[in-house]
């Protein structure tokens, strides 16, 4: 009998049943797009975010802290501490190696040009940096370098072409071509301050003096960073090295990885691990917080020292924050406006039906049959809504991710129950005041009054 009833009623009030079921739909749609949108964001707008540049600097140990005597910072008075350039792939080599999305070795120089003091930064522009079981794998090697690092700045002109034996110069590894002084001058490029300073335009021609010696170099390319990479000459790293009597030596290593927000807990105990306790510890370092992965190059590069830009970091945590609660704000927004809408259409809907109810009560029906029954019919608005908005929301989550990441998002099995259950949350949540409704009618009132 229950259910020839609730059947019968499906098919009732079809314009009322309709509103409910655009509701229930439009408002799971929004709800499920959001959420698939928020789980596979994170990593989306981390990549994006990287246009602000490393997050992390590797320095040499010990060698790189401030200096302080008698209240003054005397750091510029110390020897020079470098790292070993043969060691550089240990910065990618290491347990968060698939994290690890760029990095660029950098060997500062000072020089004079013009009759000026200035710096000259040997690094890597753009290049393969494979490392071991990259091959196995099938996979291409990944690239390293400042553009990888930093694929957002500007170059008036062209790049340098970045082989490992020197630059322009060209020639093998070992075949001098490629040492100073060998070959037609190396290619730079110069800071837009810089080269402003100078007077250079791109195919200009400039002779610098590095430890003594004279170098003629060709200005490739202006570079506008919007950093004070503006205010430097940057060279092949392995020119550099040779030019000025340091090879196999960095000063750094700029590293660029995908990283999680670290909350405040996490961030202060993070600072000292070995403190942690050994479940707390093997969290925090099987999560990509930047502290963690900081702390897995300090342990596959012992000489070398990870500090985390917290500048950057900072922003990029606080950016995907903001972007993580705005879109549950809107998601529940939605889902409450669909709750709303069903509440509306569905006491509507009881008020044209109170005959009926009155007249099952006035029968023997008691009120938790009777709610029940309108539960039931609630419950398979918001089943089919949820298909609906399950369908839909998938729909439009890989259109907005399109047109902002470019890039659709990977469909996940478990968006179609979430989103059925959050249909049928939405639905029950819109029949709590219809429900009370239904169970205050009293057959011989709403009889009479018919």
């Amino acid at each position: 009998m229950f259910v020839r009833v609730l059947r019968d009623s499906l098919f009732r009030q079809r314009r009322r049943k309709a509103i409910a079921l655009a509701a229930v739909a439009l408002g799971t749609a929004a709800a499920a797009a959001l959420g698939d949108i928020a789980l596979d964001v994170g990593d989306k707008m981390n990549r994006e975010l990287k246009s602000f540049g490393a997050n992390l600097v590797v320095l040499p140990r010990g060698g790189a802290g401030a200096v302080g005597v008698g209240g003054e910072d005397v750091s510029a008075l110390r020897v020079p501490s470098y790292l070993p350039a043969a060691e550089v792939m240990r910065v990618k080599d290491n347990f968060w190696k698939n994290n690890i999305l760029g990095f660029a070795p950098v060997l500062d120089v000072p020089i004079v040009v013009a009759g000026r003091r200035a710096l000259l930064r040997g690094t890597w522009f753009e290049r393969p940096a494979p490392i071991e079981g990259d091959a196995a794998e099938g996979t291409t090697a990944a690239l390293a370098g400042l553009r990888v690092v930093n694929p957002y700045w500007s170059v008036e002109g062209h790049w340098p072409r970045d082989d490992d034996d020197g630059g322009a110069a060209g020639g093998a590894p070992g075949s001098g071509a490629g040492t100073p002084g060998a070959g037609a001058p190396v290619e730079i490029l110069a800071g837009r301050m810089i080269a402003a300073t100078l007077g250079v335009k791109p195919g200009a021609s400039l002779t610098i003096d590095v430890g003594g010696r004279q170098r003629e170099v060709t200005v490739a390319g202006i570079l506008s960073a919007g950093g004070e990479e503006d205010g430097v000459l940057l060279a092949p790293l392995e020119w550099a090295q040779a030019a000025s009597g340091l090879e196999g030596r960095l000063s750094r290593v700029a590293v660029s990885a995908l990283t999680t927000p670290e909350s405040a807990v996490w961030e202060r105990l993070g600072t000292n691990p070995r403190d942690l306790p050994p479940a707390e510890f093997e969290k925090w370092t099987c999560t990509p917080f930047v502290s963690s992965i900081a702390y897995e190059i300090e342990r596959a590069w012992p000489a070398a020292e990870a500090r985390v830009i917290r500048r950057v970091a900072d922003a990029e945590g606080a950016i995907l924050s903001r972007s993580s609660r705005l879109m549950a704000l809107i998601a529940i927004m939605a889902a409450f406006g669909a709750a709303l809408t069903v509440t509306s259409a569905l006491t509507t809907g009881i008020l044209e039906r109170r005959v009926e109810i009155g007249l099952l009560k006035a029968m023997g029906a008691g009120n938790g049959t009777v709610v029940a029954l309108f539960l039931a019919e609630a419950g398979a608005v918001g089943l089919v809504g949820g298909v609906l908005g399950a369908a839909g929301g998938a729909v439009l989550a890989r259109v907005i991710s399109t047109s902002v990441f470019g890039a659709p998002i990977a469909l996940r099995p478990a968006a179609l129950p979430l989103a059925i259950a959050a249909a049928l949350l939405i639905t029950l949540a819109g029949s709590v005041l219809p429900a009370r409704r239904v169970a205050g009618f009293r057959p011989a009132e709403v009889l009479r009054g018919r």
